[in-house]
């Protein structure tokens, strides 16, 4: 009874099918003529009389030919037909998707049989990255963080009870098929002097859907249906975490938001969460376990990435794998955070929470950076962190280099540069290269040797 529904009025597939079905019989026809099959005989008896009283003679071959100019015909018939019909169904499944369909199709094809590749992270840094990924595999997972607990987020958690949205909705809007004015919609803070002011529109969104579908997981699968996510979207932990932090004082200093505030106490001494052990969204850790590729960051180290490994089924999920576990480094320094750390020191951090030597990889940004740009964020407390080689290579990592910045915007990673980037390495990981070969393919950005 499914088969009668495509023939709906409306739907304008009757005509194509109507058309690929004469096609059929032309074509059928054709051969019939062409191979004088005489089960017809009849017709082929009233064209050879034809052909006798217009040339005087009986000729198979004029015969012949018309079954060829008949088959043909009814290929070009089906072909164009065919080609009609998913024209037509394209674009009620992909509107106002003008392009090629044969590329159309490939590029879908391509996209779904992509890397299986998991993001770790949090904060503005994972939704540029997630926003360059998304061009290269529809095999994208983002694992973030949940702790988040400033602005509009930390009021509907306080108010309503639940898991900070604010990160979940920059990388499903990050993630999304087409940009642009549902990006803008999600984005939107309401204005005004009421209760609703400075809340974003996505915030308000998923809170409503968390209530009224009372799970988080099943909250993410229908915005990012909304959104036409390619890829998911899924929190690290169904707790809501508070994120607190130990100065090198001993000041407790409790809020992802209040911990880069905290400098008078001198660096971070440690981070923990309060529970003390949340609980791991399961998916993620079936994500993670299933990865070709594993990336940390990039992103605020102690607030964004931390977080994530203070999940301990996170932490010792990621330890199991045998993925390529990839750090991307910040390009800057993060006052509060990260002040005079180098490359290695992001490195020995993240390890220590994970519980072990996971990195095998990190990507450091060696691309020059404007003046004039450099002075601003010096102002600020910012600088350029720094690639110590030898350092690096004591933790065990191979180390990356390449121009990864966005001259335009100031000191922050460009998102096609990264993903162009990291998924040349992916891919040559992929294709189980020896150390010397793949060491060879990636002489263009002055690696060492690779631990593997």
């Amino acid at each position: 009874m499914h088969f009668f529904k495509w023939l709906h009025p409306g739907l304008h597939i009757k005509r194509w099918l109507f058309l690929f079905g004469l096609g059929m019989m032309c074509t059928s026809f054709g051969i019939v003529l062409t191979f004088n099959y005489q089960w017809i005989g009849q017709i082929e008896e009233w064209t050879f009389r034809m052909l006798y009283e217009a040339t005087g003679h009986y000729n198979y071959t004029v015969l012949a030919s018309l079954g060829i100019v008949i088959l043909i015909l009814g290929i070009v018939v089906m072909g164009w037909s065919t080609r009609r019909l998913i024209r037509t169904m394209l674009d009620v499944v992909v509107p106002n998707e003008s392009g090629n369909i044969s590329e159309l199709i490939l590029s879908n094809l391509k996209l779904t049989k992509g890397p299986k590749v998991v993001v770790i992270g949090g904060g503005t840094g994972l939704s540029v990255m997630l926003r360059g990924l998304k061009t290269k595999t529809y095999n994208l997972t983002a694992v973030v963080t949940v702790a988040d607990d400033g602005g509009s987020s930390g009021r509907i958690r306080q108010d309503l009870d639940i898991i900070a949205p604010g990160d979940l909705r920059n990388c499903l809007v990050a993630m999304a098929d087409k940009e642009g004015l549902m990006e803008k919609l999600f984005a939107h803070r309401f204005g005004g002097s009421g209760n609703l002011t400075g809340h974003s529109f996505g915030n308000l969104f998923i809170a409503a859907l968390i209530e009224v579908l009372g799970d988080v997981e099943g909250a993410m699968d229908a915005t990012s249906k909304v959104l036409k996510v390619r890829g998911k979207v899924i929190p690290s932990s169904a707790d809501k975490i508070l994120l607190n932090a130990e100065m090198a004082d001993g000041t407790i200093v409790q809020g992802e938001s209040q911990i880069p505030k905290a400098r008078e106490h001198g660096k971070i001494k440690r981070v923990f969460t309060t529970p003390e052990k949340p609980r791991a969204i399961q998916s993620a850790v079936k994500a993670i376990c299933d990865a070709d590729a594993i990336v940390l960051g990039p992103g605020s180290l102690y607030t964004s990435i931390m977080p994530n490994l203070l999940v301990p089924e996170i932490a010792a999920a990621i330890r199991s794998s045998s993925a390529n576990k990839i750090y991307i480094c910040n390009v800057m320094t993060q006052p509060g955070e990260t002040d005079d750390y180098t490359v290695s020191d992001h490195i020995k951090a993240i390890e220590r929470y994970a519980g072990g030597p996971i990195i095998d990889f990190v990507m450091a940004n060696n691309g020059d950076i404007d003046t004039a740009i450099l002075q601003q964020y010096a102002a600020a407390g910012q600088h350029p962190v720094i690639i110590d080689k030898r350092e690096i290579n004591e933790t065990g990592a191979t180390l990356i280099q390449a121009d990864l910045v966005d001259h335009e915007t100031g000191a922050t990673h460009n998102t096609k540069k990264l993903a162009n980037v990291l998924f040349d390495l992916i891919n040559a990981l992929r294709t189980d290269l020896s150390p010397e070969l793949l060491h060879y393919y990636l002489k263009r950005y002055n690696l060492k040797h690779p631990r593997r």
